[in-house]
């Protein structure tokens, strides 16, 4: 009996491994069809023209100054750059990140294989933080390898906390992250080895003081190239509001500050229960909810009650609460008062609660619920029964909205800059003489002919879009002008590339239009291309 419960484990074991390989598989092949019919947007090439453009890490630092991100997403770029020029390198490399997130998923969590299953092909697995290449995906990853090690037997400091630096330097959301696994991490550890009395050896003490220096490297060094950003945003802010003065009332401002929360609110909806737009082509960060008032206050309510939802799950497990309060109140002070973000920038806060989830599976309920959250210990119960459920719904929910996205930007060009720069391509015009406006449309091209584009907006070559300040030409008859003085002692063929169609005429200029670009899902992302000359 006893060799034949061995013999059913292990071929249980060996299916579970060969599923979870397919698994694995599959979805590293979608992705490959994935980006090879998925056009880059604008931040997705921003990244990739300022590690193009580095000729080393001072220009990389430069480059990124007023990024407000900090740079190991663009380090990873820049040696990928050294290499080729191919963009189609960075989506190569994400789909690796992507297809090693997954991995660590269904390799190492503690979800069963029908939630492993549907997290796979879910919204953000599959589509936004997937076939979009973002600094996002490597912040996942990291927190995936956190929760990994957090949860083994023996901890090793130095390569927990080395994951936690790393983390600090993927984005501001990834700091935040890091900020309260940190925090998690050095409470549970004091809790262990002082409350429990397990004196941490000679060795353990050792590690613990080397990862808390490479600690507050990683976050003194994020810090350090998120300040510039933040200091020119905050300058921004308050010329706009010195301009703003006599126009907004105490009251606009309150209401202002009201609206905001109540969407910081929502976000936990959006993230948990992303539906797109399907009534809408360009459905990308679009939630169904929008479309009218009663199911945007729906919104709000069901974001209270998942809210709620979790907090129940977590209440008699002290250290997994903290983590997910800090982490979502983190991300909710930061989406009310600073950056309200869409769906891709809201999609941490479900990884966050993905991550609780993992490293409450390893912690026994042994802390009795304090006396006043007695009365509502049956509603806590029944939370904790139903969590698995209420799981494998959401996962349900995020597969079909990713097989949506997926298929969208399968059959639909998600942005028009590819055809566009490959139309320049085909017709021998990229060794011309390129200029046009505005310089965050018109970035991806410079990024899909591998050359640089005069900006007529700043009267000078340049591929990544400017940050620090940025110029509009508000008027077509300002453009002409621009264009007239660009072209002045030029000897090659001038291709102007537009956003928007040209309207006005110039007696001085002979102003050709070849071709236009239009109907992608991000519908700004258009152009008009002409060729000018003097007359």
């Amino acid at each position: 009996m006893a060799r034949k419960s061995l013999s059913k484990n292990i071929g249980f074991l060996s299916k579970s491994v060969t599923y979870s390989n397919c698994l694995i598989f599959v979805f590293f092949i979608l992705s490959f069809i994935g980006i090879l019919n998925h056009e880059m947007w604008r931040d997705e090439t921003q990244a990739w023209l300022i590690a193009r453009d580095a000729s080393s890490l001072t220009d990389l630092y430069e480059n990124l100054k007023y990024e407000g991100h900090p740079g190991l997403w663009h380090l990873c770029l820049f040696l990928i750059t050294k290499i080729t020029h191919n963009p189609f390198a960075m989506q190569f490399f994400h789909i690796l990140i992507s297809t090693a997130i997954v991995y660590i998923f269904v390799k190492k969590s503690p979800f069963n294989l029908v939630q492993k299953t549907l997290f796979t092909f879910s919204y953000f697995s599959l589509f936004e933080y997937n076939l979009i290449s973002r600094n996002y995906n490597i912040g996942i990853l990291l927190t995936f390898i956190f929760c990994y090690l957090f949860t083994r037997r023996n901890i090793n400091y130095i390569t927990t906390f080395l994951t936690l630096a790393l983390l600090a330097n993927t984005n501001a959301y990834g700091l935040i992250i890091c900020l309260c696994l940190s925090a998690t991490l050095i409470i549970d550890t004091i809790f262990k080895h002082r409350i429990n009395q397990n004196k941490l050896n000679r060795k353990q003490i050792k590690h613990l003081i080397i990862g808390l220096l490479i600690l507050c490297l990683g976050i003194g060094l994020s810090i350090l190239q998120i300040l510039p950003a933040a200091i020119q945003d905050t300058t921004n802010d308050i010329q706009q509001n010195i301009g703003e003065t006599a126009t907004v009332s105490k009251f606009e401002l309150i209401l202002n500050l009201l609206q905001r929360l109540g969407y910081t609110v929502r976000s936990i909806w959006y993230s948990y229960v992303p539906i797109p737009n399907f009534f809408e082509y360009h459905f990308w960060s679009k939630d169904i909810t929008s479309i009218s008032p009663e199911l945007t206050l729906l919104a709000f309510f069901l974001s209270l009650f998942l809210l709620l939802f979790s907090v129940l799950i977590f209440i008699d497990k002290p250290i997994v609460l903290f983590l997910y309060i800090s982490g979502t109140l983190g991300m909710f002070l930061f989406s009310w008062l600073k950056w309200q973000g869409t769906l891709r920038h809201h999609g941490h806060l479900f990884f966050i609660f993905l991550a609780c989830i993992w490293i409450s599976r390893y912690f026994h309920p042994s802390y009795k619920i304090p006396k006043p959250w007695q009365k509502i210990t049956n509603l806590t119960n029944f939370c904790q029964k139903y969590q698995n459920k209420v799981i494998t719904i959401i996962l349900t929910v995020q597969m079909f909205s990713g097989f949506y996205a997926y298929t969208m930007d399968l059959t639909y060009p998600f942005s028009r800059s590819k055809v566009a720069a490959e139309f320049i391509q085909k017709q021998g015009l990229s060794e011309e003489f390129i200029l046009g406006t505005k310089d965050t449309i018109l970035s991806p091209i410079s990024a899909y002919i591998d050359k640089k584009i005069f900006y007529l907006e700043y009267n000078q070559l340049g591929s990544f879009f400017n940050n620090k300040q940025r110029i509009y030409l508000k008027k077509q008859s300002e453009l002409i002008n621009k264009v007239d003085s660009a072209i002045k002692d030029n000897l090659k063929k001038n291709v102007l590339i537009l956003s928007e169609p040209l309207e006005v005429t110039n007696t001085q200029l002979k102003i050709i239009k070849i071709k236009e670009f239009r109907d992608s899902i991000l519908g700004e992302e258009r152009y008009y291309i002409y060729l000018v000359e003097k007359k």
